[in-house]
């Protein structure tokens, strides 16, 4: 009898485990997106139809973490897709600024590589690290420049460093390292900028949920959780509907 007493106790556990997860799902909000995707996806152009996707499939895997019951995870995820969401706005509001964004993403590809390439020079001098052919790491570097930037941001980075030619000699070296270090514009490109784009897009009258505070509350406090604040890791979170209330 007290077995059978506990089995339809955990039976009746499992169904409302069962019944929350079909309750905690995002499977509206993913079809309204993908349904905007399939009506527009082809027509915005490249980098808005990316970024549709992207907030499409954080939805998709803050779902399957709903599933598993994985709250801290699905803030990590959720601060993408504000981010994607955000962005994806500003470039519809301002159709004329996504020059810009693909042409600083070009000079950030380039510094990513410059500072793998700083890194090995570091190991090399100090005797650390993996043996590597640098003559071939310097080739890549500079065939990347010439392949991957257009001619603007190849002049834009010569000027700016100003060097003749982007050759990484020792003293270029140097030189492009500081344009990386120190120019605002690709130490913090306008896409990065949450606030600022926010501040410029037109009101969001037809959002019920007060966005802004989305973006300057919730949004910092996943980057914490992301950067593994002790505290908020520490905190018990629980995917309820309250917080996914929050999270739509």
């Amino acid at each position: 009898m007290f077995a059978e007493a506990a089995h339809n106790k955990v039976f009746c556990i499992n169904i409302n485990v069962m019944e929350l997860i079909k309750i905690l799902n995002l499977d509206n909000l993913i079809e309204a997106c993908f349904n905007v995707y399939q009506e527009i996806g082809f027509q915005i152009g490249e980098p808005r139809t990316i970024l549709l996707r992207k907030t499409i499939s954080r939805l998709e895997c803050i779902n399957i973490l709903l599933t598993e019951q994985f709250p801290h995870e699905i803030l990590i995820i959720l601060r993408s897709a504000l981010e994607s969401t955000l962005l994806f706005c500003y470039l519809t509001a301002y159709p004329e600024k996504q020059t810009e964004y693909i042409s600083d993403c070009e000079l950030i590809e380039l510094k990513n590589r410059f500072i793998s390439l700083k890194n090995f020079k570091k190991d090399m001098e100090i005797g650390a690290g993996y043996k590597v052919d640098w003559s071939k790491l310097i080739a890549e570097f500079e065939r990347g420049f010439k392949c991957n930037l257009s001619k603007e941001n190849q002049n834009y980075l010569i000027e700016k460093s100003k060097i003749k030619e982007c050759k990484l000699t020792n003293d270029n070296f140097d030189k492009i390292d500081k344009f990386f270090k120190t120019n605002k514009r690709i130490r913090k490109p306008f896409f990065m900028d949450m606030e600022k784009m926010y501040s410029e897009l037109p009101p969001l009258e037809e959002i019920k949920a007060d966005y802004r505070d989305l973006v300057f509350n919730d949004y910092n406090i996943n980057s914490q959780v992301t950067h593994g604040n002790y505290f908020r890791w520490k905190s018990g979170l629980y995917t309820d509907d309250k917080f996914l209330d929050k999270v739509k």
